[in-house]
């Protein structure tokens, strides 16, 4: 009689997760791309070149250019392939000239929302930067950026800002990853990132709004990647 064998699964939802990170990894792989010139305007988009050229299989980069269509960074008429939108090459850009219209109001909004914890839990990822001893203070100012930014638009009190300022954020990740890391910039956007703290700490709106329009207005100048903000 032969003894039964018990195979151990991995859980759903861990299969899942990773699908879904290799769908993410692709995405952004075409668009980094496409954001390089690399895919310019107009380029036909073929699954199985791009699955070759990316290092995995056709069903992640069917499934990433499914989203790249629904963003409207990727166009796809009827029967037809897949081509790269005229103009998709300054999406980040865009991207960028959305988050100046919605993050100075939530600044505002968070101000006056976010509760004494977060923004004491911010204070103390603010002091841990230091420029002048600790070595890794770049990789701990960037934590930083990204903790206030997000904390500010889950603190604005407005569930759809949130959600189109986390998108926005999907796409500053990648930016981070193509356009030069100035250590200058850095320590400028520091201040600017610590000046808009210090607004919400003490409750003042006006401040907050300025002060974040200030910031993303400035950013922009801190990477000369042209295409990269």
């Amino acid at each position: 009689m032969l003894k039964a064998t018990t195979i151990e699964l991995p859980e759903a939802s861990t299969v899942d997760d990773a699908q879904q990170s290799r769908v993410d990894d692709v995405y952004h792989g075409i668009l980094a791309r496409i954001v390089r010139g690399e895919l310019p305007g107009g380029s036909e988009l073929k699954s199985t070149q791009l699955a070759q050229a990316l290092g995995v299989s056709r069903t992640p980069v069917v499934q990433a250019l499914s989203r790249l269509i629904a963003d409207g960074i990727v166009t796809q008429k009827m029967n037809m392939r897949a081509m790269v939108r005229p103009g998709a090459e300054n999406w980040l850009v865009e991207i960028h000239e959305l988050r100046l219209l919605l993050e100075p109001p939530a600044a505002a909004r968070a101000a006056q929302h976010m509760p004494i914890d977060a923004i004491q839990r911010l204070q103390r990822q603010s002091d841990a930067v230091d420029p002048q001893n600790d070595d890794d203070w770049v990789r701990r100012a960037r934590d930083f950026d990204f903790a206030l930014h997000l904390a500010i638009s889950e603190h604005a009190a407005n569930q759809p800002l949130r959600g189109a300022i986390n998108k926005c954020w999907e796409y500053k990740r990648l930016s981070y990853t193509l356009g030069p890391e100035r250590t200058d910039a850095v320590l400028r956007g520091l201040r600017e990132h610590r000046t808009i703290l210090g607004a919400l700490a003490a409750r003042d709106s006006a401040t907050a709004s300025a002060a974040m329009e200030l910031h993303l207005r400035l950013a922009s100048s801190y990477r000369p990647a042209g295409r990269v903000v």
